[in-house]
């Protein structure tokens, strides 16, 4: 009897041995016995393989280890518990052609709790614009970083591009200093202006508060204002001819006035919105220009052109050309120079071939039902001069 009591004793020591080093029985936890675990899932909550995983120290950014995900979506580090420890890391995943997939967060880690999850989204693009004119390029910052974050991108001309970063709220910071937030949805391309004391540089060329039919320019040089017409068969609705431009400026929630469009292109016309910027044969130097911003609504396709002063052939002026298609909703419209469509049979050129000889802005509108402007702003210059 007592021979069978020992071995029973013994076959209970080593079945409780056996289940303290099982994870299977003992639980998950994100603390393996060699260092930290991290689950990278897609999208749709799925394991995701050969996803790179990097933990950065939150004291000083800087990498700590990198490793591949396996099958079964976990990433494994071996050296990284003490120095992570207390919260003291982010984590990063990165997976796909060109970083098509990204992800930024803290790493949590408690102890005998199930691994850290990570979900990779489609990565966002991020473009700041300073508006900063040929002479203030001087005082901008070499680069600019998304706060605690390893992404920086320095500048180029008098903006910053952030070709691949993942989605979130994120706090944008010049030396020391925060100078924007920006919120970036998964996939987003986004371009924004960041703007800087005594550097940034705006003309507001025409916002429509003032309720008449001149440009803003009219305030510093005479022009002769807004005008309108419909072509080849387009039917201009609002404004008409009877009640004239002013009478489609009307109050829009959250953005005060604004101009209101209404027409039907028909088959193969357009309607055309434009406006001198001076008088008769009167130009000016836009060469400083760095975007043409518009905040608009509407169902419609349309371009924005700026013109030479000088008359080609019968009523046609050589272009500068950006074309321009929106949706329902209020958004804002950024165009480029260096970005315009080129066509020589309808005197569409470059912009460095006329930007010192403006004389009309138009938009021509060739599809759709409605539009709604509310802003209109030139960067990169603080006055237009002739």
């Amino acid at each position: 009897m007592k021979n069978i009591l020992e071995l029973c004793a013994l076959l209970c020591l080593l079945l409780a041995g056996c289940t303290e080093n099982n994870p299977g029985l003992s639980g998950a936890t994100s603390e393996t016995t060699n260092g930290i675990a991290v689950v990278v899932l897609d999208d749709a909550n799925r394991p995701l393989a050969q996803a790179s995983v990097t933990l950065y120290t939150k004291t000083s950014l800087s990498a700590v280890e990198t490793s591949i995900s396996d099958s079964a979506g976990t990433a494994k580090f071996e050296k990284s518990s003490e120095t992570c420890a207390g919260g003291n890391c982010f984590v990063e995943g990165i997976a796909g052609a060109d970083s098509s997939l990204m992800s930024w967060s803290s790493l949590s880690l408690t102890e005998n709790s199930a691994p850290s999850k990570i979900s990779l989204l489609p990565s966002s693009s991020l473009m700041l614009r300073t508006g900063a004119g040929d002479s203030s390029l001087e005082n901008l910052f070499a680069n600019l970083r998304l706060e605690s974050t390893p992404y920086i991108a320095n500048r180029s001309g008098d903006e910053y591009v952030f070709a691949h970063v993942p989605a979130g709220l994120f706090n944008v910071i010049a030396g020391d200093s925060m100078v924007a937030e920006v919120s970036l949805e998964p996939g987003a391309v986004a371009d924004t202006l960041v703007r800087l004391p005594g550097v940034t540089r705006e003309f507001v060329f025409e916002d429509f508060e003032d309720g008449d039919s001149l440009n803003n320019i009219a305030k510093v040089y005479s022009n002769y204002g807004w005008y309108y017409i419909a072509k080849d068969g387009a039917t201009l609705l609002k404004p008409d001819s009877t009640k004239g431009f002013a009478a489609a400026i009307e109050s829009e929630p959250g953005h005060g006035k604004a101009l209101s469009l209404q027409f039907v292109p028909g088959d193969s016309g357009y309607v055309l919105l434009g406006t001198h910027l001076g008088l008769d044969t009167g130009y000016y130097d836009l060469s400083g220009l760095t975007a043409i911003r518009l905040t608009v609504n509407g169902d419609c396709e349309f371009d924005v052109a700026l013109e030479h002063y000088r008359e080609v052939l019968d009523n046609n002026f050589h272009k500068s050309l950006w074309n321009v298609k929106v949706a329902e909703g209020w958004r804002e419209v950024v165009l480029r120079p260096g970005k315009e469509m080129l066509d020589d049979n309808s005197y569409q050129v470059a912009w460095s071939e006329i930007s010192k000889e403006i004389g009309f802005f138009s938009i021509f509108i060739k599809s759709g039902s409605y539009l709604k402007i509310d802003q209109i702003v030139f960067e990169g210059i603080d006055i237009v001069s002739p």
